[in-house]
């Protein structure tokens, strides 16, 4: 699928071109998961094309208002009628939305302000059961260290539009 069959606001070439590699890591570590809640769902790709793959998998979308109606466009693109509707959250906005076993969330935090991922990373503490499974993916560093150019040239343009910027992984 490209964009010019989507809605352009609805389709983000970079979800599309990584969907089968985070599920390829997702499938083997959900099998004993639940009730999955994603924070930031954005378009709703990643979490169709998964949820397609995990049937038995309660898959709960949340993001702020405004990107609602792609996630909705996506599960019905992917004939998901078991899925919920997906949640109006926004960490340190809402309060908590979902009881689940397992959070994911995928290109949220370089985003966020340092406030913010902490604050979703406190939520996440408090309301997990003891063995909750957390999936955080995104462009990180390492050590203050960039895995190549491109992520040091995104940071920066991240960080001149006034967003978080990249994350060392120890930060978080």
């Amino acid at each position: 699928m490209t964009n010019k069959q989507h809605p352009p606001a609805f389709f983000n070439r970079a979800a599309d071109n990584n969907k089968q590699a985070i599920l390829e890591q997702l499938k083997p570590r959900l099998q004993d998961a639940r009730r999955l809640l994603e924070i930031g769902s954005g378009t709703g790709q990643h979490a169709a094309y998964v949820a397609k793959a995990l049937p038995h998998l309660y898959w709960q979308c949340s993001d702020q208002q405004a990107d609602t109606a792609a996630i909705e466009y996506w599960q019905k693109q992917m004939e998901l009628t078991e899925q919920p509707q997906p949640l109006n959250y926004q960490v340190g906005k809402d309060n908590w939305p979902f009881a689940c076993d397992t959070v994911y969330t995928a290109n949220t935090a370089h985003i966020m302000s340092q406030e913010l991922v902490e604050l979703m990373y406190l939520d996440i503490g408090k309301h997990f059961p003891p063995k909750g499974q957390l999936f955080h993916y995104g462009p990180f560093r390492l050590a203050s260290e960039y895995s190549s150019e491109s992520n040091r040239e995104f940071d920066l343009m991240l960080q001149a539009q006034g967003y978080g910027g990249l994350r060392d992984i120890e930060q978080l």
